[in-house]
């Protein structure tokens, strides 16, 4: 009986043993390769993802309680219209909540939550917005502030191009409604240049193509004017360059101006047709000017049967909605 007792515990050790052993290799192991999950939910509860700012909306991060503190750090956060505050949680038992302390406006709550939480929340309005934590906020003053600064207003874009001795001619480019369609050609690099205007002198943190192919190669800032030269810019295509952190003084954020590019398409109607054929050769031999400019296809300066051609090899095309 005490062989068999003997024998039963060996067996049982190991069993045991063997247990810890496969743990050991696949939970201790997994352990050590992958961080602590971290869990990221917009306003409405919905999962996003932990990742780096598009092109046009920042993300600004603040620490919940930090090392246990009752703040929210940094404070005040100061960002644009559609940037997106992130939270993360430094120590548990908090939320960040809109509103002043007793008074919820239901912007945004992430319930009180532990560390490690993240959350998030995009601003589309300016304003300065007030929030708290609800269980910190009365009686420890744990509350912050957003201010949502809103983009200068541009007044007036335009594709411009040199064409040859003639001078330099500029396409409007509509800042609502219909997009402005530049018809000329890029050339053999697919190089454009847009002009955009504001009411007073600004600074401009960075130009990027936001929409469409192609990149901005450079941009320049002289007073109220911005310059963005463009490069690689393809045909038959709606493209959006967006200025970057654009400040007057009074105002900052991100400014986007969109244009069509058409090759041939000199009467702007969006499509090019046997019309844009007739209306280039009806100018054929004239003197480039602010009235027939769209005409001199290839930016050269004169306006003939190479223009001509260039539009009727285009004929058919027209810009994706």
């Amino acid at each position: 009986m005490k062989r068999s007792n003997a024998v039963g515990r060996r067996i049982c050790w190991l069993v045991i043993m063997a247990g810890v052993a496969i743990f050991s290799a696949s939970g201790f192991g997994a352990g050590r390769s992958a961080a602590a999950a971290i869990t990221i939910v917009d306003q409405n509860g919905r999962p996003v993802p932990n990742t780096p700012p598009s092109n046009i909306s920042q993300i600004f991060d603040v620490t919940v309680g930090p090392n246990g503190t009752l703040v929210f750090s940094p404070d005040p956060v100061t960002i644009s219209v559609g940037d997106t505050v992130r939270w993360t949680w430094g120590s548990s038992g908090h939320s960040s909540t809109s509103g002043t302390p007793g008074f919820p406006n239901g912007l945004w709550d992430s319930g009180i939550q532990n560390q490690p939480f993240t959350f998030s929340h995009t601003f589309n309005s300016a304003g300065s917005f007030p929030y708290y934590c609800t269980v910190h906020g009365q009686c420890c003053g744990m509350t912050g502030t957003i201010n949502v600064e809103s983009a200068p207003m541009a007044q007036s874009a335009f594709s411009r191009k040199v064409h040859g001795g003639a001078g330099t001619f500029d396409v409007p480019l509509p800042l609502t409604g219909n997009v402005g369609v530049e018809c000329r050609s890029g050339g053999a690099t697919n190089d454009y240049q847009m002009i955009i205007n504001f009411a007073t002198s600004v600074t401009v943190g960075g130009a990027v193509l936001t929409s469409g192919t192609g990149s901005v190669s450079s941009f320049s800032v002289s007073g109220s004017e911005v310059t963005a030269n463009l490069t690689g810019v393809t045909n038959v295509q709606r493209i959006t360059v967006t200025l970057m952190n654009v400040n007057d003084g009074t105002h900052m954020g991100n400014v986007p101006v969109s244009m069509g590019v058409l090759v041939g398409d000199v009467n702007g109607n969006a499509a090019v047709s046997a019309a844009d054929v007739a209306l280039t050769k009806s100018q054929v031999g004239a003197t480039v000017s602010g009235s027939n400019f769209r005409e001199d296809v290839n930016a050269n300066g004169v306006i003939n049967s190479v223009d001509v051609a260039q539009v009727k090899s285009t004929v058919g095309t027209a810009l994706p909605p």
